[in-house]
């Protein structure tokens, strides 16, 4: 009997998880008057298209690569910067301070698309949905980095304890 309520309660969340409606429509259940997703969502579980990065590049190519190289955006640069943080955090900092001569004057879809091409030269997995050019739903996904984004130095320093 017990083992029958454990399947009916897991149904049920199943169903409810907000965080699975938003992948189905693209919108939050928050904004629909359902209850917040949890943060268990990642950069790396997918969270941009192939072809958003695509078009990322080439608003970096035209925007971006003046001021920056793709070095400045990858790796351990990345991950001291954004690692734990989440997409918020990067939007609002790129449609706020970026490009550097003409601050804020990206377009908040253009700001989304540099956002997966950075992800995507970090070497997060692709996904089925693009992300949102919105700052609320992107509070919702925390930026995940795989360790071997960070350039080895070679060094034999101690490294702290995760």
């Amino acid at each position: 009997m017990r083992l029958g309520w454990t399947i009916a309660v897991a149904a049920c969340m199943l169903v409810r998880d907000p965080s699975h409606a938003f992948a189905q429509t693209g919108k939050s259940s928050a904004a629909s008057g359902g209850a917040v997703p949890d943060s268990s969502a990642s950069t790396l579980s997918g969270v941009y298209t192939d072809e958003q990065a695509s078009r990322g590049k080439d608003v970096y190519a035209g925007t971006c690569r003046s001021c920056h190289t793709p070095a400045s955006h990858t790796g351990a640069t990345f991950n001291k910067w954004w690692r734990g943080k989440h997409l918020s955090d990067l939007f609002l900092f790129v449609s706020t301070r970026m490009p550097k001569n003409d601050p804020g004057t990206l377009a908040p879809e253009d700001v989304a698309d540099v956002m997966a091409y950075l992800l995507k030269m970090n070497a997060m997995p692709v996904g089925k949905e693009e992300l949102p050019p919105d700052a609320d739903a992107l509070k919702k996904i925390r930026i995940e980095t795989k360790r071997s984004t960070a350039p080895s130095t070679g060094s034999t320093a101690k490294r702290k304890k995760p």
